[in-house]
């Protein structure tokens, strides 16, 4: 290895334990950040009427999800 390859993995080294010390970690989302962000609707403001075969098909997404 060159000197100057050395002294670059060096800085690199030195610079992400700085960033791991001083850094930002992201923000968590609060509960009204996830309130927002949650769809609201209705399947009969929408036209669709659920029947039970539907329903079927659907239900093990809805189960998992909860």
């Amino acid at each position: 290895m060159s000197v100057r390859a050395k002294i670059n993995s060096f800085l690199s080294l030195f610079a992400s334990l700085l960033l791991s010390i001083f850094g930002k970690s992201p923000a968590r989302p609060t509960t009204a950040d996830l309130q927002r962000a949650e769809f609201k609707t209705s399947t009969q403001r929408l036209g669709i009427r659920f029947t039970e075969g539907i329903r079927n098909i659907f239900r093990f997404r809805w189960l998992r999800r909860f």
